[in-house]
Parts: structure tokens; sequence; C-alpha cells
């Protein structure tokens, strides 16, 4: 069961697309927005560059604008994605940008509007109705985006989230949300039979690295010779991209992982500050186990692992419990319910609004999930399924 699973974020998901023809060639050296913005009379317009690798924006140009009317130019080294922001009223939308003249017309009637005042942020809204004309890119991202095979699934999960949101059975509100991984993977894999089919055809495109990369961040079960191979098929321009860069690394982090490979290494602190390396614990089998104490999916898997470790532990299987918690007190509270015989440490959040420091290392991209090495320190499972765990560890020490 995925602790991460959140409706809410589906509306980026429908923001995965692919490009079904190439975006075209030209000689300019720097690109021209006009806009026309309906909705808002006067403010500003911003563009800006959005980096998934430490979640930090960079705002490449802005300017006044009346009647409804703005212009930015600059300079891209490639075609990428970018986010107009207008104020006042932080309202947004995404557009392909590239070298070449583009124009943009978007309108704030039927935008979806979003208040975070109570946990600190403030209100935005999501422009829903805009076009971009110049970028073949951008009208190739439109015409998958309102594919109807995508957009089927667009009742199902509203309903589902609408389920989530009135129920007040956590339990039923996970089984919900089961069903929502459930539907996801079903969207995910015909996103990903789309965008093998582009990258086939247009392997040079900067518009299918791009779409596969923003896949992998939706998808992080995507099998690893699926992504290989696709990854290995651009050329190009494509190969300069700023999200074949960002493939590559993913892949390597992902070979990291595999079964086969030494587990990565890794410091953390215990409860009582002192250190705990996992290398250190080379001659037993060791299962890393990631959860945080707010995961409910984690808290439930619990018991089932304290009779796993009781049958186990003087054969020689140790675990070692690796907590998201970015407030130790919470972590503190957790163990102190739970009980859990076995060594606990809590990962660190070195840079801000950054996913934790090993779960990053070792890919995790949702919680509860299993990592489980030999005496060596070989990765044996990495698996989201106790059942694998379960499988391997009778195979090694029998019943």
């Amino acid at each position: 069961m995925k602790k991460t699973t959140n409706l809410f974020i589906y509306s980026a998901l429908t923001l995965s697309a692919f490009m079904f023809g190439c975006g075209q060639k030209n000689d300019n050296k720097s690109y021209s927005i006009k806009g026309t913005i309906t909705g808002i009379d006067s403010g500003l317009v911003k563009l800006v560059r959005n980096n998934m690798d430490d979640r930090t924006s960079t705002t490449m140009d802005s300017a006044r604008f009346s009647n409804g009317k703005f212009s930015l130019q600059g300079t891209v080294s490639g075609p990428e994605v970018m986010t107009v922001v207008i104020k006042p009223g932080n309202w947004s939308f995404q557009v392909f940008v590239e070298n070449t003249l583009l124009n943009i017309t978007a309108d704030t009637t039927g935008s979806d509007h979003f208040d975070y005042t109570m946990y600190g942020g403030g209100k935005s809204a999501r422009i829903n109705k805009f076009t971009e004309t110049g970028s073949n890119n951008f009208t190739n991202w439109m015409e998958y985006q309102n594919d109807p095979e995508q957009k089927k699934y667009d009742a199902v999960f509203a309903d589902l989230a609408k389920k989530i949101e009135t129920t007040k059975d956590i339990d039923e509100q996970y089984r919900y949300r089961d069903q929502v991984d459930s539907v996801r993977k079903l969207l995910n894999e015909w996103q990903e039979s789309k965008i093998q089919d582009y990258i086939s055809k247009n392997p040079s495109s900067v518009a299918g690295a791009y779409m596969l990369n923003n896949l992998y961040l939706w998808f992080s079960d995507l099998p690893f010779d699926d992504m290989q191979n696709m990854v290995a098929k651009f050329k190009g321009e494509a190969k300069q991209s700023k999200y074949y860069t960002s493939l590559k690394d993913i892949l390597e982090k992902r070979k990291a992982v595999m079964p086969g490979s030494i587990a990565p290494d890794f410091t953390l602190l215990k409860r009582d500050s002192s250190k705990f390396t996992l290398s250190s614990s080379r001659g037993k089998y060791m299962m890393i186990d990631f959860w945080a104490s707010w995961c409910h999916p984690c808290r439930k898997a619990i018991p089932h692992w304290k009779e796993v470790y009781q049958k186990y532990n003087d054969k020689g299987f140790e675990i070692v419990s690796v907590s998201d918690d970015s407030r130790w007190k919470d972590w503190f509270k957790a163990m102190d319910e739970e009980k859990m015989p076995w060594t606990q440490v809590c990962d660190e959040f070195p840079v801000k609004n950054m996913p934790a420091k090993v779960g990053s290392l070792y890919m995790t991209t949702y919680i509860p999930f299993y990592v489980l090495l030999d005496k060596e320190g070989k990765i044996l499972v990495y698996s989201a399924d106790e059942n694998k765990i379960g499988e391997k560890l009778k195979e090694v020490f029998g019943g």
C-alpha cells in the first residue's frame, strides 16, 4: 500500500504529455513572446524556470503589462517548459519556450483556485484556458492532454477524491487510495506506450525527453529496462537537453539500488544521537525499512515486522527503520507507541523543500518501502511489497 497517493496531484499528472510532431527548426537566436490575458487588465507577468532537481525556481524575464497585453524576450539553450506567472493573484500556466516567435493567449475564466494560507503559504490560481502558437511542441502537447483515452480518467479520479475527502475512516481512505494507485497505473502504462512510440519516431525531439522525464516523476515504478531503452534512443538536440541529463542521472541512481548491487552506505543518528552506519551491520541479513510516524500503512505493517523479526532475529536477521519524519518529537512519539525492538534512525533533510537524504539515495518515492541485504551488503530485494521480503527470508532461513 503506497503512502504517497494524493489525488490532488493528478492535475500535475495531466501535464505529463508528449508531442506527436517534431518541433520546427529555426535560426532565431532568442524567443519573443506576445501575450494576451483576459480577466486581468494590468499587472506583472513573469516567465519562470522550474528546477525539479532542487525544487527551486528562477525568473527568466518579467514585465509590467496593461490592457491585458504583455511581451517577453530572451534566450534559451533549447526548447523547455516554463511557467507563466501573472500578478496580482498568482495566476499561472505552462508553455513551451524556444527561440522563435511565440503568441500566447490566456483566460482566467474557469481557473482552479488554491488557498494554502493555513499552511503558511498563499493563494494562487491555475489557468486552464490558454493557447500558444509558434511551438509545435505545445500544439502536440495539448493534443495529447485532451486525448479521450487520457481524459476518461479525470472523472474516475474526481470520484475517488470525493470519497477520500468525505470519509472519516482512515482505513477506508486508504482503500480508496489503493484504488487510485490501480487506476493511475493503467493511466501511466498508457502514457508510457505513447511516449515509447513518440521517441521511436522522433529520437532527436527534446519534447520526448521532457515527457519521459515528467512521466517518471509520477510513475517511479516505470520498468528500468523500458526506461533505459527509451533513453538510449535519444540523439541530437534531445541529448543536449536538461531533460536527457536528468534521465541519465535517474538511471544511474536506479541502477545503484538494483538487486545485485552493493547497497549505498549511509550514516544517520539514532534516538540518543549516536551514529548508525549501515556497513557496520555486515555479517547479518539486514532489512532497511523506510517509514514515518504519519504514514498509516507503515504503522499498520509494524505488527507483521515484529513477528518476522522474532522469527528470524536469532538466525542472523536485523532491521533498521529509517524514519522520514522531519520533526523528531513526532518520531519519538511513534517509537514510544510502537515499541519496535530493532534499530531506529531518522533521515536528514539537508536541503530545504527537498526529500530526505537517504530516501533519495535509495530512490524511495513512496513509503512504506523495503530493501533486503545479504551478509555482504548486497541488495537481494528492493520492493514496496512485504510479501517479496517474506519469500526471500524463507528461502534464506527456511520455513
